[in-house]
Formats: C-alpha cells, sequence, structure tokens
C-alpha cells in the first residue's frame, strides 16, 4: 500500500500536467477562428521563383511594429499562417546570404491571402530590420536534415540557457560526460563553426568559448550535411550565424533576476544566490546605411552542489563574453564584417564529484580572444565571392588545489589532483570561397560553391604529473604510479582543404547536391578525399510531403594533442602484494605512436520523410547509420617485458538510429514537438579523447569494443507551450531515457568483465512552468513559476562501480526538485 501511495504521488502531477495541456488545447481549439479572421499563405524563393527555400525565417509584424508570428519556412518554402485577424501587416523573411525582403499585405476575414516572397541574392548595401527571433537551424545550405527549434522557444522553455540550454531541447543531442552528443558521436567528433570559420581548439577539437545569447542569430545542428564545404568533424556540426544589427538602434537589457539558492528539499529557506546571468544587446547604425554596430556582453555566475555531497560544497563558475560585430557597406556590391570577441572564465573545484572531494579537485581558468574579418563582393546577379580571416588564441591552466600524491580509496580521492597543466594554442584561418548559379533550358538550375580553406594551428603546452596511489578499502597499498619530470608538448601543422559542390535542381520536385572534398591533415601529414551526394524529392505538387537521403565520408582534424602524444610524461606501474608493502611487479611504460598513423574518418547515410499531413499536423521518420574507422585509440600493451601506451587509428565504432516525430503547431496558442528516437552505439572504449583531455585521466587499461559511452538504445523527448489566453502561458518537458552504461572495476582499477554492459536506472525527467505577461509602463515582462524535475524523479549521474567497495552498486547524484521565479522579456 505505501508503495501505491508513493506510486500515486509521483503520478499525480503529471496527471495535472497532462489535462492541464489537454485542456488548454482543446479551449485553443474550441475558441476557434475569431469571425473577422483570415490566413496567410506563401512561397519564398530565389531567382525569380525558380528555386524555393527552405528555413527561411519569417515574421508577420502588425501596423504598431509588434510581432504576431515568426515561423520558419517548409523544405519547399512553403509557409502558412491562420487566424489572422482582418488588417494590415508586414511579412519579414529573412535567411544569410540573400537579401531581407519586408512585404505589406492585407488579412481578408475568411480567406487565404496569397504571399509570394522572392529573396534576392544579397546587394551589400541592404539592411536588415532586426525583428525577427533567430530559427535555431536552417537546412538551406544542405539537403541533409536537420534538427530545429527557434530562440524564441528556447527562451521560453530553457530562459538564459543559451546555446547549451537549447541543444539539449534537441532529441538528437544528448549530454554526455564531457559535452554534448550528436548523434552518439564523442564531443570531440563534432565540430562547431561561425559562419565559415571554427570554433574547436587545435588541441582536442573542443570549444573553449561562450557567446552571448543575444549575439546569436541563428543556430544549426546538422549530423551528417552533404556540403562539402563542411569538414573536419565525423559525427556533427553546430553552424552558429551571429547577429547583426538593424537599421535602428535598440538598447536590450535581460537576464537581471537572480536565481536563489535554497536549501535542500525546502524551497522557501534561501540561502543565497546560485546563478546570476546579465545581459546587454545594443546595436544600430554608426553611419545610415553604410556602417552598424551590433555589441553584445553576458556575465554569467553559478555555484552548484553536488546533491551527493554536503550542501557546502560547491562548484562555482564566473564567465565574460563579450562580443562586437561591424558590418560596412563599402558599395552597393562590397561589404566587410568584422567581429571581436574575448571571453575569460573561471571554474573553482571543477572536477568536484561524488567519489571527488574539494581537495582532490582542480581549478580551471580560461581565456580566448577571437578577432575576424570576412569580405563579400557580388561580381554579378549570379557570383558571389567570399574572403574569411579569422585569428583565435585559447589559454587554459588546469591548477590542482596543492601537489600532494593523488590517493584513489574506492569510495573517495584524498591528497590533490595529480597532474598541472597549461596549453596555449592558437589557430590562423584563411577561407576563400566562389559561388554562384547557372541555369539552362535543358539541365535545369545549378547552384555551385567552390573553395579554399587553410588552418594553421600552434599548439604550446606544458605538464607535471605527480604519483598516483591506488589504495584498498582497508587503506593498504594495491597500485602506485610514478611518472618522470615536466614535460612541453610543441605541436604546428597546417591544414589545407580544397572543396567543390553543385545543388542541381532539375525539376521543381527533384534536388541533387553532390560534391568532392580534398584534405591535408597537417597533424599526420595525410591528404583525404572525401566525396558526398545527398537528394530530395518533393512527393507532391504542393511540397507537404518530401523523401531526402544521401551518403558521405566525413574525415575528422586529427588533434594536434596526438601529435605531442610521445611529448607527455611516461609513468612506472608498480603493484604490490596484500599487506600493501611488498611490489609484485614493477612496468615501466612509454607512449608509442604507430608510424602509419591515419586520419579517422566515417562513412554516413540516411533517409528521411517529412510530411505536413495538415497546416497544423506534421510528421516525421528517419533512418541514419554511421561507420566510423580509423579511430585513435590508446592501448596498454605490455611487449617483450616492456610496457606500451600505443596510440594507433585502428579504432571502429558503430552507430544507428530510427526516428519518429510528430510536431502540432497552431500559432500561437500551442506548439508541441514529441519525438522517439531508437539507436545503437557501439565502439572501441579506449578513445584517445578520453585520456588525454586538458583533464587527463592515469589510469589506462587493455582496449576493449562494447557499448559506447553515448549509448542510449531508447529515448522519448517531448516540448511544447500552450497559451489558453494571450496573456497566460503553460510550458512543458518531459525527456525520458535510457540509462548510459558503466564498467566495473577492482581494487586495482582494473576492468572486471566486459565493459559498459551494465546501465544507470533509466532517466525520467519532466520541467514545468506557468507565466503570465504583465504590463509595466511599456514594458510587457513574462512572470511566472518554473519547477524543474517536478516529478522529483531519481535520476542518478554516477554509481559506486568498484568491487571491493561496501557499497558497490549504489547510485548517486540525483537532482533534487526545485521550485523558481522566473522573470523575462521576450525579443
Amino acid at each position: 500500500m505505501t508503495r501505491l501511495f508513493a506510486l500515486l504521488r509521483r503520478a499525480v502531477p503529471a496527471v495535472v500536467l497532462g489535462v492541464v495541456v489537454c485542456a488548454g488545447m482543446a479551449r485553443a481549439d474550441a475558441q476557434g477562428r475569431p469571425p473577422a479572421s483570415g490566413a496567410l499563405d506563401g512561397v519564398v524563393t530565389t531567382l525569380n521563383g525558380t528555386v524555393r527555400l527552405p528555413g527561411v525565417k519569417v515574421v508577420v509584424i502588425t501596423v504598431d511594429n509588434r510581432e504576431f508570428m515568426s515561423l520558419m519556412s517548409e523544405g519547399d518554402g512553403h509557409f502558412h499562417v491562420d487566424r489572422v485577424p482582418e488588417g494590415q501587416y508586414r511579412v519579414v523573411a529573412s535567411l544569410d546570404g540573400f537579401t531581407t525582403l519586408s512585404v505589406t499585405t492585407t488579412a481578408v476575414a475568411g480567406k487565404a491571402v496569397d504571399v509570394p516572397i522572392d529573396l534576392a541574392i544579397a546587394t551589400l548595401t541592404d539592411t536588415v530590420d532586426v525583428v525577427a527571433p533567430p530559427a535555431v537551424v536552417s537546412s538551406a545550405d544542405t539537403l541533409a536534415r536537420s534538427d530545429t527549434i527557434n530562440d524564441k522557444e528556447t527562451d521560453r522553455l530553457a530562459p538564459g540557457g543559451g546555446l547549451g540550454a537549447a541543444m539539449r531541447l534537441l532529441a538528437s543531442v544528448i549530454e554526455v560526460p564531457g559535452g554534448m552528443s550528436i548523434k552518439g558521436g564523442r564531443p570531440t567528433q563534432s565540430s562547431v563553426q561561425i559562419g565559415a570559420s571554427t570554433l574547436a581548439d587545435p588541441a582536442m577539437g573542443l570549444v573553449h568559448l561562450t557567446l552571448p545569447d543575444d549575439a546569436i542569430d541563428s543556430v544549426s545542428v546538422l549530423p551528417n550535411p552533404y556540403a562539402v564545404e563542411y569538414g573536419r568533424f565525423s559525427s556533427g556540426l553546430v553552424l552558429i550565424q551571429t547577429r547583426r544589427a538593424g537599421d535602428q538602434w535598440r538598447l536590450r537589457l535581460n537576464n537581471f533576476d537572480p536565481t536563489l539558492r535554497t536549501k535542500r528539499r525546502e524551497d522557501w529557506n534561501v540561502k543565497g544566490i546560485a546563478g546570476f546571468g546579465p545581459r546587454l544587446e545594443l546595436g544600430g547604425p554608426i553611419l545610415k546605411d553604410r556602417l552598424f554596430l551590433e555589441q553584445t556582453a553576458q556575465y554569467r555566475y553559478s555555484t552548484d552542489d553536488i546533491p551527493s555531497r554536503p550542501e557546502d560544497e560547491r562548484q562555482t563558475t564566473h564567465w565574460v563574453s563579450s562580443f562586437s560585430r561591424v558590418d560596412a557597406n563599402l558599395t552597393p556590391r562590397h561589404s566587410l564584417i568584422g567581429m571581436v570577441g574575448v571571453f575569460p572564465s573561471v571554474t573553482t573545484f571543477a572536477s568536484l564529484g561524488t567519489f571527488v572531494p574539494p581537495d582532490a579537485t582542480v581549478d580551471l581558468h580560461e581565456r580566448v580572444n577571437h578577432v575576424s574579418l570576412t569580405e563579400r563582393a557580388l561580381w554579378s546577379d549570379r557570383l558571389i565571392s567570399e574572403s574569411t580571416v579569422q585569428w583565435r588564441g585559447t589559454r587554459t591552466n588546469l591548477d590542482p588545489q596543492s601537489t600532494a600524491p593523488m590517493q584513489l580509496y574506492p569510495d573517495t580521492t584524498l591528497g590533490n589532483f595529480y597532474n598541472t597543466q597549461a596549453r596555449r594554442l592558437s589557430t590562423l584561418q584563411w577561407i576563400e570561397t566562389v559561388s554562384g548559379s547557372a541555369s539552362g533550358a535543358s539541365d535545369g538550375l545549378h547552384l555551385f560553391k567552390a573553395g579554399l580553406d587553410v588552418l594553421v594551428n600552434g599548439y604550446d603546452g606544458m605538464s607535471a604529473s605527480r604519483p598516483v596511489l591506488i589504495l584498498r578499502p582497508t587503506g593498504t597499498l594495491s597500485r602506485r604510479l610514478d611518472f618522470s619530470g615536466p614535460t612541453q608538448q610543441v605541436v604546428n601543422s597546417t591544414d589545407v582543404a580544397f572543396f567543390a559542390q553543385d545543388r542541381w535542381q532539375f525539376s521543381t520536385r527533384w534536388y541533387l547536391e553532390y560534391g568532392a572534398r580534398l584534405d591535408r591533415d597537417g597533424v599526420v601529414d595525410r591528404w583525404n578525399l572525401t566525396p558526398r551526394v545527398g537528394a530530395a524529392v518533393l512527393l507532391d505538387p504542393s511540397g507537404a510531403a518530401s523523401l531526402r537521403g544521401g551518403f558521405g565520408l566525413f574525415y575528422e582534424r586529427t588533434p594536434s594533442a596526438a601529435g605531442a602524444f610521445t611529448q607527455f610524461e611516461t609513468f612506472t606501474d608498480t603493484r604490490f602484494a596484500a599487506d600493501g608493502v611488498t611490489p609484485i611487479s614493477r612496468m615501466p611504460f612509454t607512449n608509442v605512436t604507430d608510424p602509419n598513423l591515419l586520419t579517422a574518418r566515417s562513412r554516413t547515410w540516411d533517409v528521411s520523410y517529412d510530411n505536413r499531413v495538415t497546416p497544423r499536423w506534421s510528421v516525421h521518420a528517419g533512418l541514419l547509420e554511421r561507420r566510423d574507422g580509423r579511430e585513435l585509440i590508446v592501448d596498454s600493451l605490455l611487449r617483450a617485458g616492456v610496457g606500451q601506451l600505443l596510440l594507433d587509428s585502428a579504432g571502429t565504432s558503430l552507430y544507428r538510429a530510427l526516428e519518429v516525430g510528430v510536431h502540432y503547431a497552431r500559432s500561437p496558442a500551442a506548439d508541441v514537438n514529441v519525438t522517439y528516437a531508437y539507436a545503437l552505439a557501439e565502439s572501441d572504449l579506449n578513445a584517445f579523447a578520453r585520456y588525454f583531455d586538458a583533464m587527463m585521466w592515469p589510469i589506462v587499461t587493455p582496449n576493449q569494443y562494447g557499448p559506447s559511452g553515448t549509448d542510449v538504445p531508447h529515448r522519448l523527448l517531448a516540448r511544447g507551450h500552450v497559451m489558453p489566453t494571450p496573456r497566460w502561458l503553460l510550458i512543458g518537458v518531459l525527456d525520458w531515457r535510457t540509462g548510459l552504461p558503466y564498467s566495473v572495476v577492482n581494487d586495482a582499477l582494473d576492468f572486471v568483465g566486459p565493459r559498459n554492459v551494465l546501465r544507470l536506472p533509466n532517466r525520467f525527467h519532466v520541467d514545468l512552468g506557468v507565466e503570465r505577461r504583465f504590463h509595466l509602463f511599456k514594458l510587457q515582462p513574462w512572470i511566472g513559476m518554473r519547477v524543474y524535475n517536478a516529478l522529483d524523479s531519481f535520476n542518478p549521474v554516477d554509481v559506486q562501480a568498484n568491487l571491493s567497495s561496501p557499497a558497490f552498486g549504489t547510485f548517486y547524484n540525483s537532482e533534487f526538485r526545485q521550485f523558481r521565479l522566473q522573470l523575462r522579456f521576450e525579443r
């Protein structure tokens, strides 16, 4: 009976949520279409209607300059807005690389008014009316399907969370230890770009900067783009377009309400501030129609506890992000874009965890400086050239709390972290592209692009390691690692890429995208050829149903840290008898790199089906397979009585996923998106990135093949909002997925049995919110309440996997239910 009441206590909030959401949707439907309302229906094209443009931001604006509706054009360029009250409106369409166009139209009661929009290739004196909220994910540059969420939805569902919060709301992205996994890949297998230039650091391929939320105009998550202009990754690309200033000065302040820190399970007992992230946006014309400045800045303070540790032990982060963009229209056919960013951050107790107390943690200091300049020239109506030069410098310091030897017990860590590290990274990138179009009566329309991408990387590092003692529960010594003296790492490399691609539209319903890319990997000094091909077909004349798919090779960039592998410290591994004093073996290890190291690559194919069944309902189904080979792995070997850590490119992995989804949209009353994914992820488990990131791990065991650390066989993600009235907003996010895999170790930290065959409990997480819009002078803020982990589900992220521990098999570190007041201002 007790278990029954506990189950009912957990289930009632979910039932209430379902009733509220269904009631809200029913009310939205019951309201019906107002007597004096109509609809707007249109298609966005370019080149005089010959090419339909997907992923275009379309914003409907009232006569008093207020946003009525924001949406994206479908895969066939079509958009539809219903329940539009009679009256005059502006419809603004914008897409990077094209002229922003504003069309005036009049909604007529009981009719669907046709609104054709044809975007010209950007003439460079055009200004941008920044009224459209950024859309996250446009597939206009590639036929491959992308995962989509716009920033207005992100601001509603995860306010103030920025890029990371937006990505966590996508079914193709899962947060794993070390970062974000896109379609089952490791965080180091994906890449991030601002426009054409990379943000990934040369050492490991990770990103060490966070842009201000207001600097981001759009974000695209592309698991497998077939356009060969995108390269140096194997599992996915995050493409960021930054915001350009409009033709009127605007000042916007937001996120000035701090998140309060309360005592666990006592949300009324305030103990301080848990988070504070104010941000500023200032932008407008310096010279009318000629020179524009967009300045954004954000400060973020957060202090987080570990639920399985004492409440007063907290990980604290301070970061500042300042980003400036200047747009200059030199002539009607010639423009410049300059960007400057500074991104310092400090995290204290960065590695605090269930088994890592504060004294055993590290402090992480990072600073990134970014400068880029892009020049664009319009040579004719069909030919554009673009040149980009980017420089980025990164400094990373990893500092333990002191220099005592690190003592690894089954249930805790004593002493201090064993490694001190400093890395100085630099990237200089030059990209030159030419793009245009050609058409003929017999072979349709071609949109082509060709270019050169040169990437010069520098890696200058220092590493010093101290002894690591591995102890049994009784306190006796099981194993000891002693390292050689401090080392220096220096790797300079130059990567070069040539690419050419064509998107061929040989009828109004058939598209073909193909191209090739030739890359030089500067770290291993090898050339790699990358062919890709994709296709899309509209299955009906309206374009409501489409089928797309393709195949391609994707080569990663070999990280500079791999080139420095033999420059890191070596160690001696000593094992002891049960008394902890008598040595039973002593093995020195050296770092060895396979002389025939290759560039990691993946072979990926996918097919997907999309159907806009009605103006409000759409469905999606997709199948993807990715086979990776030549992956960098570190293996622990014994050869001729000598230990070796061998770095080679013999690693493989496999990822398969079937995804289905349904989307209901009745703007502005309701928007609900539900996606289910069934996936398989397997790999060689000793990936290089597991051991030689900025925070290195000293224990290397023999490699095994098994379920990947990103393997999530089942995931159901639902997100959405309902507005019963224009002033009330109900939001919800539900994320259910299989628990991540883990492995069992013994008292010497050797793996026992097959790795990654056990799993954490399934994760079930629900966030809820209710908000009301108020009028305060000229401001119209949303004020409400958010409940995170509303059902107080047990979602542990740690497990005691050491067989020698009395607590073996115990799960830890599940977040508590939290209530937070919310104040936000919409753009």
